[in-house]
């Protein structure tokens, strides 16, 4: 059996160069995060926040595969709080669950006002950290002196008091530092911490995290805690709080054994696409129920104010280097389909002599800019943020139809956020267009082919280099393109 030995809390060692565009990249959707949030209220951004952070705290019980929620429910208590009354309406989640989530929910905002009050990281903090994460979780399952599996008591803010390797899953056994050493080596991690302060937000937050998981002082709760301390790292520098989702976990697993084999990179790299997400999903008005005893007008009213203060706010030369950058982007995404197409004709026509394959774009201000509004705004929230289609969108669409089977792959440019933020991001979306039925012509809904994720987009502004950029989009395209192949290939068979 391969074993994978623990090895003491070790400097930090700053990755190579290859993550400089990565991390510039999110400073730069960083300093347009920072001018939006300028323009709510402070009550606006609490309430973005404190979606965040329950979105955090749902997700990070989820990847530790303690319960599971669905996304319904899932959006049901980031929306409107983590209340029973929600969970209840929903249904789909137990009281363990939902008490579980909610001690969650109470630590990270035992973090943010750690992060606001400047509280040094200490042992004191680490541990009471562990006892909020933990409070609603009574046992673990470990193994006990005489090596039997089964449900033991959890010691809530306390150092383990046996050993806790686990198996990776690629084989090895995984030791971590014995019980013994672990008062000695979190010592030493929050000293090498101090050390790292002039490295970036993420590469320190990433190697604390790997360094802290190496260490696994508690005996259960050491995953959940770890990202917490992800999120204090970043909130002390005024950085979004990322959240690791369930549709990332294999991504996560692989960049942190990465990092056990002595790379951090790849998660540095994660954790930086996560903090895109995260900034992305903060540049938004939330939606506030009507109050009690406000009419209808009352309620329009406080929408326009909200809407006209984000127009009157607008930034033309903002509006205009967004709309230069999507004009210039959307010309290369049309390049790079008609290539795709070209290949695809190919390789169907051998299939369906008879095939038709074509590819067509269109950009604000033309009236078909305006098309695909409803796939547009799904794919848009599934990748974690709120569109502005008000102008339209800078849309491509490669259309194929082989054996009477029709595939619309659309690449879109949307603006993110209310009104002018200066950010974008480029999204797919993929459906299957039924033929129409009956005398009428009448068509059935489309079908989707392909279910994006967080993974599946790519953000700039109106100040990055595109051609830095384009690596990104180029492999978003090919990617998803041919995973869309695949699907219909077999509906072809």
């Amino acid at each position: 059996m391969e074993v994978i030995p623990w090895r003491e809390v070790e400097p930090l060692d700053l990755p190579d160069g290859s993550l400089q565009q990565v991390l510039a990249s999110v400073d730069t959707l960083r300093s347009a995060w920072k001018t939006f949030i300028k323009g709510v209220s402070d009550e606006e951004f609490a309430e973005a926040r404190q979606r965040s952070l329950r979105r955090h705290a749902i997700e990070t019980g989820i990847v530790e595969r303690l319960y599971d929620v669905s996304w319904g429910v899932t959006e049901a208590l980031i929306a409107e709080g983590l209340v029973r009354e929600v969970a209840e309406r929903e249904g789909g989640i137990t009281d363990d669950a939902f008490q579980t989530i909610q001690g969650q929910f109470e630590a990270l905002e035992f973090l943010a006002a750690a992060a606001r009050d400047e509280r040094r990281l200490s042992i004191i903090v680490i541990n009471d950290l562990h006892k909020l994460i933990t409070r609603h979780q009574s046992t673990y399952e470990g193994t006990d002196v005489l090596r039997r599996r089964g449900e033991m008591p959890l010691h809530h803010g306390q150092w383990k008091k046996e050993p806790n390797h686990v198996y990776r899953e690629d084989g090895p056994l995984l030791q971590y530092a014995p019980p013994e050493q672990v008062q000695q080596q979190m010592e030493r991690l929050l000293e090498l911490f101090e050390d790292t302060e002039n490295a970036h937000p993420l590469i320190r937050a990433a190697w604390l995290h790997h360094q802290f998981i190496c260490i696994h002082p508690f005996e259960d709760g050491n995953g959940r805690v770890a990202r917490g301390l992800v999120l204090l790292v970043l909130l002390e520098q005024n950085y979004a709080p990322l959240v690791v989702d369930r549709n990332r976990r294999d991504e996560y697993i692989r960049a942190l054994d990465s990092a056990n084999d002595g790379d951090l990179g790849p998660l540095v790299h994660f954790f930086a696409q996560l903090e895109i997400v995260a900034l992305r999903s903060e540049i938004e008005l939330p939606v506030r129920d009507a109050r009690v005893g406000e009419t209808p007008a009352e309620v329009a009213r406080s929408y326009v104010e909200r809407l006209r203060g984000v127009k009157l706010g607008t930034d033309e030369a903002r509006a205009a280097g967004t709309a230069t950058v999507a004009a210039a982007l959307t010309g290369r995404i049309r390049s790079e389909l008609d290539e795709q197409a070209d290949s695809l004709e190919r390789e169907f026509t051998s299939l369906d002599p008879r095939l038709s394959v074509f590819v067509e774009s269109a950009s604000p201000p033309e009236p078909k800019s305006t098309y695909w509004g409803i796939q547009l705004r799904k794919t848009a929230r599934a990748a974690g943020f709120s569109p502005n289609l008000t102008d339209g969108t800078w849309w491509t669409q490669l259309g194929l139809i082989v054996l009477s089977q029709r595939l619309r792959y659309v690449v879109a440019v949307q603006k993110v956020g209310p009104g002018e933020t200066g950010v974008l991001a480029v999204t797919v979306f993929v459906e299957l267009v039924p033929p129409p039925d009956g005398e009428l012509g009448e068509r059935a809904l489309p079908v989707p082919l392909f279910a994006p994720t967080s993974a599946d987009s790519v953000t700039l502004t109106g100040r990055e280099n595109l051609d830095d950029r384009w690596p990104e989009v180029c492999e978003l395209i090919e990617r998803t393109l041919a995973a869309s192949v695949v699907e219909f290939a077999r509906l072809l068979g």
